[in-house]
Order: structure tokens, then C-alpha cells, then sequence
């Protein structure tokens, strides 16, 4: 047992001293040229470097930095700690994967502007305004797995336009597991033109569940009650409901 565990210490030192010498610039080499990330401007080493910016897709991230986290080792994990820039809006996060396959996001912060995102996101038809603030303590997934995910995210003068803005106050969504370890979501919100309580969640075969209420407030006019009929369901008290499941592969 005595020589196991000295045999093992001195792999996990050997790998941590090469990660410690490696120059970055080899290994983002490598994935610029058979990944569709392109990594430019890098300099430092795997252990701790940065690059100057980042590229794949839609999406680009500038003035990236990094650096390993080698206790997480010990916890059968790969991690590393990044800061980045994307549209000029500061992220920064742990991100990794275990030694079974399962990727990681914890201690995610990010404040990132509702136009951004809907542009990112290919939202068609309507515009949203407002500021968009994640806060997510721990998020995993793994394929063939349903994600879990806790945290909250803020969506801080949130406005909505199709025909007519709409005004949706500040909306929470809280993240946490349920009873039966699968992604829940409660939604809310404070002010605007429409009250907004409900709840998603993920339920066992993959399959997704939407629960809202849409109560219009004082401040609705016609227009945007009559826009919450074209996807609610009006109830004789005046609310509408939001209903909807389904496979989750319908949705993404």
C-alpha cells in the first residue's frame, strides 16, 4: 500500500510540473488547427496564461485569462479558473471535468446586457432590453444526463418589445434540484406591467414542464393583454396560465 501511494504521488507531481512548464502556445495551436476554437494573442503556460482572444462561432471572448487549480486533483477533477470579456461584459468562472466525463461551471459571474444574449441566442421577432446577471454556484452535465444546475439568475429592468413594450420589472429565476435531483426553476418578478410566478423544471425520460401564471398589473394596457392571449390561456379572474411540456430534444 506504502509503495502505491508513493508510486501515485509521484504521478500526480510529474503531471503537475509538466502542466506547471508546457508553454500554452503548442496546445492552442493544436486546437486552432483541428477545433473550431481559434485562440489568439496566448501567452504563459497551461498552468497559467492568457490569450488575447477567443473565437468560436458566434460567440468571442477577449482578454482571457487562466490559471489550474491542481487541489481539485485530488477530487478526481480537472479545473481551471478563467477571466474573460464577451462584449465587454466580465465572466468569470471555474469550469472542468471530472475523470468520468462529467463537465463543470462553479462560481459563475457574469453581467451581460438582454439585447446581447437574444442576439446570441437567434431569439426571432422580439427585442429585449434590460441587464442579464448570472450568479450560479454549481452547474454539471454529462451526455446521456439531464443538467443540474443552482444558483440565480437576475434580469434587472427587464422589457420585452414585439409590437409594444412590455415591462417585466426584475425577474429572479432561482435554480436548485428537486426531490428527485433533476433542475427546477422558480420564476418571479417585482413591478412592471405584467406579475410574473411560476415554475420549469426537468422530469424524469428527459422531458421538460412549464407552469406559469401571466397576471397583467395596473400599467397594462389593452394591447399587451391581448398579446398575452396569442400563447396564455385566460382565466376568468383575469390571469393567464402558461402551460406546456413536452420531450426536452422539442425545445433545444
Amino acid at each position: 500500500m506504502k509503495k502505491r501511494h508513493y508510486y501515485l504521488t509521484a504521478i500526480i507531481s510529474y503531471f503537475i510540473f509538466l502542466i506547471f512548464t508546457i508553454p500554452a502556445k503548442p496546445v492552442t495551436d493544436l486546437l486552432n488547427d483541428n477545433t473550431p476554437v481559434k485562440i489568439q494573442g496566448v501567452s504563459g503556460s497551461l498552468w497559467n496564461g492568457s490569450a488575447y482572444m477567443v473565437t468560436t462561432d458566434d460567440i468571442q471572448l477577449k482578454k482571457t485569462e487562466w490559471s489550474f487549480s491542481p487541489w481539485k486533483l485530488f477530487t478526481g477533477k480537472i479545473a481551471v479558473d478563467i477571466k474573460t470579456r464577451f462584449l465587454d461584459n466580465h465572466i468569470s468562472a471555474e469550469v472542468g471535468t471530472s475523470f468520468i466525463g462529467r463537465f463543470f461551471i462553479e462560481h459563475l459571474s457574469a453581467n451581460i446586457a438582454a439585447r446581447d444574449i437574444a442576439q446570441l441566442a437567434n431569439i426571432p421577432l422580439a427585442q429585449l432590453d434590460g441587464t442579464v446577471s448570472l450568479d450560479i454556484e454549481y452547474a454539471q452535465w454529462k451526455q446521456g444526463e439531464l443538467p443540474l444546475a443552482s444558483g440565480e439568475i437576475r434580469w434587472v429592468n427587464a422589457t420585452i418589445t414585439v409590437a409594444e413594450t412590455a415591462s417585466l420589472g426584475n425577474i429572479s429565476i432561482i435554480l436548485r434540484e428537486s426531490e428527485q435531483q433533476l433542475l427546477n426553476a422558480e420564476i418571479k418578478n417585482q413591478g412592471g406591467d405584467i406579475r410574473i410566478t411560476g415554475t420549469a423544471e426537468l422530469v424524469p425520460q428527459a422531458d421538460y414542464a412549464v407552469d406559469i401564471i401571466l397576471a397583467p398589473t395596473a400599467t397594462a394596457n389593452n394591447n399587451i393583454k391581448r398579446s398575452l392571449g396569442f400563447f396564455a390561456k385566460k382565466q376568468n379572474n383575469g390571469e393567464y396560465t402558461l402551460k406546456k411540456s413536452g420531450p426536452l430534444n422539442q425545445i433545444m
